[in-house]
């Protein structure tokens, strides 16, 4: 799976007046590939599928499902993830929300495997989702407004959720993406990160 985060400054006019980004041409060179491939590979397709339910943004007792056609030929309707009573081949949604929120920080440490939450969080939103099958690109995008000058130099990705058992509800961190000269973020205007996975 591949991964590209994104930090853009938009202006109050619109405007992009920064932009920075980690593992861009390396992502956009892949996505090129699979144009030029016209992938049609089932198991691709599916693991995306699987991964688009799991990104979706659910509250408790709300499903996300997709259609497919059963190997008897019968078009179904099967969740990915949601509520208990229902049948679900992954998380559930019975009492804790499923969703991905975007959150952004001033700790300009490197990220290593063993970090579980920012270094120092500002802000936070859930993570608006879009997807393309046709590329297999998931994306996730939230935007912030400081209320003075502000420096971000740590972006993650949290996933909040059933941490122990089905009852138990908090949040895990599932990537922490620091860039090394930070995006500055004037008071008003607006830091637009923008997640991309491929597989």
């Amino acid at each position: 799976m591949l991964k590209m985060v994104e930090a853009k400054v938009i202006d109050k006019d619109g405007r992009v007046v920064k932009r920075i980004a980690v593992n861009e041409k390396e992502f956009n060179r892949y996505v090129e590939k699979m144009k030029k491939r016209n992938c049609n590979d089932l198991t691709t397709l599916w693991f995306f599928r699987f991964l688009v339910g799991l990104f979706t943004p659910l509250d408790t007792g709300v499903n996300v499902s997709f259609t497919f056609t059963d190997t008897g030929g019968t078009s179904r309707t099967q969740g990915v993830k949601g509520y208990l009573s229902t049948h679900i081949m992954f998380l559930n949604t019975n009492t804790c929300v499923n969703k991905p929120y975007i959150v952004v920080g001033t700790d300009s440490t490197s990220p290593t495997r063993s970090d579980y939450k920012l270094g120092n969080k500002v802000a936070e939103a859930v993570a608006t989702l879009y997807s393309d099958e046709s590329l297999f690109v998931i994306t996730l995008t939230a935007g912030f407004v400081f209320p003075s000058d502000t420096v971000i130099y740590e972006v993650g990705l949290e996933w909040s959720g059933a941490v122990s058992g089905y009852s138990v509800c908090g949040r895990f961190l599932v990537d922490r993406t620091v860039f090394n000269t930070g995006i500055s973020v004037p008071a008003g205007q607006t830091l637009a990160i923008t997640y991309k996975f491929t597989l």
